[in-house]
């Protein structure tokens, strides 16, 4: 090993010829040092991650392309010199310009609108523009389409398709060195601009993922004459398709009319019955230039992209986006109004801390630009295939989780869309459910009665996560279904789904799965469930992960809840197992030991015991809570995920711990790169791009912290606190069994305002200090800020 690890920080030196660290040539003495004696192949797994994530997607140089690969091959798969290879490695990285720190600002002064005078130099925070059914980094050469993938199981990927739409474009001609340039991500209308302003012309053109016709991705590009002038304006265009697409066979048509289409399959199918999916795509050709006749004032060119898994789909759009186009700017205007029935359903706005307001509207922004719209005709909706870590606009082969869906999107993502976006929340529930024969034959394989969900699945739901630690001992995440489900009952009472959605079946599968693994221990005298990893992932195969065992409690509870709802009984067998599930505990220091064995001091590497407070809600006592916080805010390690914090700071409101909550709070800020808000896995920009996972671990902690909102079984209860330097806290649309809620929160008081309510949804009472008040549509009721509960009238 040690020889490997030599040869690591020899090939460093090697492809980085005369690199400075410090104003200093890099010295040989900065080699490995000391071999640590532990493993822990998670770690190098991340180390991996970094390198191939960060640096072979940059480099432009074969020479230090080829290196940095050669590296990743070279790593070994044990802690060994974890340590100094991290730091030799991210002291190299630091030369490298991609990585210096920019100062680039975001400087509007609208939450809604990320606008600066340049593009920062590392593409890879650029923004994104999406619908949940495809997406695109903007100007990149690739989009990808919800649920496509190549590759084999564990090789399984998004699939690449070139992108016909990306296009830059540049002025030519006089005056071009007087021209202003501004690029701006407006989330509010889900677009992306690009302008270009001088004393005779506005250019600009927008970027977008039609918000309501999901198939379609569209370049507007409009030249406006500013003087009397009537020379010609002539605007050059540069297009990026990128090299042909490794993951598809795809056949190109000859252009005809200006219209140009390919179609293939994948060239991989992801298990030997699943099938290639065939992608067929439409696009206008671009030209190399555009220009405005001296006798015109101004003119509109439109390039659209149309792609379907079905032709005649792909057509029908396409030619639908041509025809709202003879219609002025409606095709532009549908998606602005789609964006904008999405965020009149849910938002939340902030009065007084603007970079704050603009956190929560860019972190709102590319999870929703992931998920299917709200409103679309019914022929428009499509299968969805769940949220990855990177949304939709990432999963490249070795990068970003490769589009993966994990445990991420319902412990992270999910709650707060639940809150604002039922029908969207559902739609990640039925990505589970869809997939539960293949989860019930993970289960199978693995030995076991019921469903176990993959680790990592993709299109078929089946196993594809490539590491072998965290595919085998990471089952967590079979309980993180079965408690997202619990949340979705609890918020909506869908029968529906129970009944014929295959709601409840997943709940009794998810128990039966749970029930095989917990073995009775005669020297505890109760169950316990071993050879598992809990969120912590610098520790697999440890036996009694108290997390683990908490949400197989939780899930074995559930099938009681949901056969009430839809007047059915199940046995009594897993209410059994789950009264006596083992729950690892220290009585003499207070606090739960975060598995069997677990050594005072070791580090962790993420949120995992301390989310048993909050999202689990685990009966603890205030002194447990806090004993949890703090033993476990000291040795977490400090460049572990985004999403840590926020569950911090979510148990420091808890317990009323103001300032320490902002503290906590204020650290996940350093993972918004700008000017886009593009959130990265690592604080130091390194880790899966635009990591939606630590958006919504952040979402939650400004709803479910500082909104201070719990979702219970039969009640929904709040205690709000208002965020860091903000004086007005305003939460528009949260959504209780079928009730629209506004919430207005100040210093001393809270208004609350159904601001709609469904036909046969129930009753509400706002119970405040003993005070029952009826909630009604339109009529606000003020109350002193402090907890307070809305409660189903029928259970007063």
């Amino acid at each position: 090993m040690k020889t490997h690890c030599f040869a690591v920080v020899a090939l460093l030196l090697v492809v980085l010829p005369n690199n400075i660290v410090n104003g200093k040539s890099v010295p040989l003495e900065l080699s490995l040092g000391k071999i640590s004696q532990k493993a822990n192949n998670m770690k190098w797994k991340n180390l991996k991650n970094n390198i191939k994530n960060n640096i072979i997607s940059e480099l432009d140089r074969d020479k230090m392309k080829a290196g940095f690969q050669n590296i990743v091959k070279l790593l070994p798969e044990s802690e060994q010199t974890y340590d100094d290879v991290k730091k030799t490695t991210k002291q190299l990285l630091d030369t490298l310009p991609m990585f210096a720190k920019e100062n680039i600002q975001d400087k509007s002064t609208d939450p809604t609108v990320f606008m600066s005078d340049r593009l920062p130099s590392n593409s890879r925070y650029m923004a994104s523009v999406g619908n949940g059914y495809l997406s695109t980094v903007v100007y990149s050469d690739t989009v990808y389409m919800n649920g496509v993938y190549n590759g084999f199981l564990r090789e399984s990927h998004r699939a690449r398709i070139p992108s016909t739409n990306s296009i830059q474009m540049s002025l030519a001609g006089k005056g071009v060195g007087d021209s202003q340039q501004s690029y701006a991500l407006d989330v509010k209308k889900g677009v992306f601009f690009h302008r270009i302003t001088t004393s005779d012309v506005v250019v600009e053109q927008r970027v977008y993922a039609h918000q309501y016709y999901t198939r379609l991705l569209v370049s507007d590009i409009i030249i406006s004459r500013q003087s009397v002038s009537t020379s010609p304006i002539t605007v050059n265009l540069q297009t990026n398709y990128g090299p042909e697409s490794n993951d598809f066979d795809f056949t190109k048509n000859p252009p005809h009319q200006g219209i140009r289409a390919m179609h293939g399959p994948i060239k991989t199918a992801e298990t030997s019955t699943s099938g290639k999916p065939v992608v067929f795509v439409y696009w206008t050709e671009v030209p190399n230039n555009l220009t405005l006749p001296a006798s015109q004032q101004s003119q509109r060119w439109t390039f659209l992209t149309s792609m379907a898994l079905d032709d005649n789909e792909a057509i029908k759009f396409y030619k639908l986006g041509i025809q709202l186009l003879a219609d002025d700017d409606k095709l532009y205007n549908s998606h602005v109004s789609a964006w904008e029935y999405k965020w009149n359903h849910g938002r939340v706005d902030l009065e007084g801390n603007l970079n704050l307001a603009k956190a929560i509207y860019g972190s709102m922004y590319y999870i929703l630009s992931s998920l299917p719209p709200l409103s679309t005709d019914e022929s428009f909706k499509f299968p969805f295939y769940g949220l990855s870590p990177g949304g939709l606009a990432q999963g490249a082969q070795g990068q970003d989780y490769q589009g993966h869906v994990f445990w991420d999107m319902e412990t992270w993502m999910y709650p707060t869309m639940l809150m604002f976006y039922p029908s969207l929340a559902k739609e990640m529930l039925l990505y589970r459910t869809v997939h539960l024969d293949s989860s019930k034959q993970n289960a199978k394989d693995f030995g076991c009665n019921g469903a176990k969900f993959a680790w990592e699945s993709a299109y078929t739901g089946h196993e594809v996560d490539p590491a072998p630690d965290t595919r085998d001992f990471e089952q967590h995440i079979t309980g993180d279904v079965g408690f997202a489900l619990q949340q979705y009952i609890a918020a909506t009472r869908d029968t529906k789904f129970l009944n014929s959605q295959r709601g409840f079946e997943t709940i009794k599968s998810i128990a039966d799965f749970w029930q095989c693994r917990a073995k009775w221990s005669t020297e505890r005298n109760a169950y316990t469930i071993n050879h598992v990893m809990g969120p912590d992932e610098y520790h697999q195969n440890v036996n009694n992960s108290v997390y683990t065992n908490v949400v197989a409690k939780i899930s074995l509870n559930l099938p009681y809840y949901a056969a009430k709802l839809i007047n059915t009984t199940v046995p009594g067998d897993w209410k059994n197992i789950a009264d006596k599930m083992y729950i690892p505990f220290d009585k003499e220091h207070q606090y739960h030991p975060e598995y069997d064995g677990y050594t005072n001091g070791t580090t962790v590497k993420q949120a995992d015991v301390i989310l048993l407070g909050f999202p689990l809600m685990y009966n603890l006592s205030d002194t447990v809570r806090r004993n949890d916080l703090v033993y476990y805010q000291q040795h977490t390690d400090s460049h572990g995920p985004a999403m840590t914090w926020g569950m911090f700071a979510i148990g420091w409101l808890e317990l009323g711990e103001e300032q320490k909550a902002n503290d906590v709070f204020n650290r996940s800020f350093t993972n918004i790169q700008e000017p886009f808000k593009v959130w990265t896995e690592v604080s130091d920009g390194t880790g899966a791009i635009n990591f939606c996972t630590g958006m919504g671990g952040f979402l939650q902690t400004i709803l479910f912290g500082y909104g201070g909102f719990r979702l219970h079984l039969d009640y929904l209860e709040f205690n709000p606190v208002l965020p860091p330097s903000t004086s007005r806290f305003n939460i528009t649309g949260l959504n209780y069994l079928d009730s629209s809620l506004d919430f207005v929160i100040s210093e001393d008081n809270v208004i609350v305002t159904m601001t709609s309510h469904s036909a046969g949804a129930a009753e509400l009472t706002l119970v405040y200090n003993g005070q029952q008040t009826p909630l009604q549509t339109g009529k606000p009721i003020d109350i002193p800020r402090g907890k307070a509960e809305i409660i189903p009238s029928e259970f007063l």
